[in-house]
């Protein structure tokens, strides 16, 4: 089975790299997943639940690795989940107000295409 960075293509389910915890690798339900961002060299896992994990990968790496999962690009620091856009609000600011209450900014030329997407999966819903 091809796997990379502890994600296997068939599963919702994804070992987070370089974060170890006592028990070993840690794994994380792609569901729970709200959004990623950039910070430097590093990626920035916001949960649903409120928990915040930061890998040493850029999120590069986990764009490649996530859009196939439904995972939008909404600007070159984030990395949105679509599970959750039906939860979102898209601003007319180019922002987008995530259910946890965290407004963070669509690049401009990505905001009609999430307009589209957000409009989608609320009708699809």
């Amino acid at each position: 089975m091809n796997t990379f960075l502890g994600v296997v293509p068939s599963e919702s389910k994804m070992a987070l790299p370089r974060f170890r915890t006592k028990e070993g690798e840690r794994v994380v339900d792609l569901r729970r997943i709200v959004y990623l961002s950039a910070k430097s060299n590093y990626t920035q896992f916001y949960m649903e639940d409120g928990e915040e994990v930061i890998t040493s990968h850029s999120l590069n790496i986990y764009v490649e690795l996530l859009e196939q999962y439904g995972f939008i690009r909404i600007h070159k620091s984030h990395l949105v989940n679509g599970y959750h856009l039906k939860n979102c609000r898209l601003r007319p600011d180019r922002a987008l107000k995530l259910p946890n209450g965290s407004v963070i900014e669509v690049a401009r030329r990505r905001y009609l295409e999430l307009k589209k997407k957000v409009k989608s999966q609320r009708l699809s819903s």
